[in-house]
């Protein structure tokens, strides 16, 4: 049952990964078609500074999700909007979850920014 947990999470974020890399791609492909060559791209060490901004986004992306179902978030709703919906425990750990998938596509992106940066791209 574990096996096909990590397997389903490790699928998930490959899947992620390459949603990144396709953009990544069209980004490159604009780029190219406005005319910048790909020796002032590479000088300005632009594939590395993408790859920063893609971690940044998706750990901020995680934090939304875990803090989305958090007690504060919960009660606001309640509060502010007059919502019926109660804060629990399970609903919690479940953005939580969620939240991980995020944070180790974020870990896997950050480690491709660092190889990137010694490549010199």
């Amino acid at each position: 049952m574990e096996t096909k947990k990590i397997s389903n999470i490790t699928f998930w974020i490959l899947k992620a990964h390459l949603v990144i890399w396709i953009a990544n791609a069209v980004l490159f492909v604009i780029i190219a078609l406005m005319g910048i060559d790909f020796g002032s791209i590479i000088y300005s060490s632009f594939f590395s500074k993408i790859t920063l901004g893609e971690t940044g986004i998706v750990l901020v992306v995680a934090g939304g999700l875990a803090f989305s179902d958090s007690a504060l978030s919960s009660k606001t709703k309640e509060q502010l909007l007059k919502s019926e919906e109660k804060w629990s425990i399970e609903k919690l750990r479940t953005s939580e979850k969620k939240a991980n998938k995020f944070i180790f596509l974020s870990l896997l992106l950050f480690i491709e920014c660092i190889v990137i940066a010694f490549l010199g791209f």
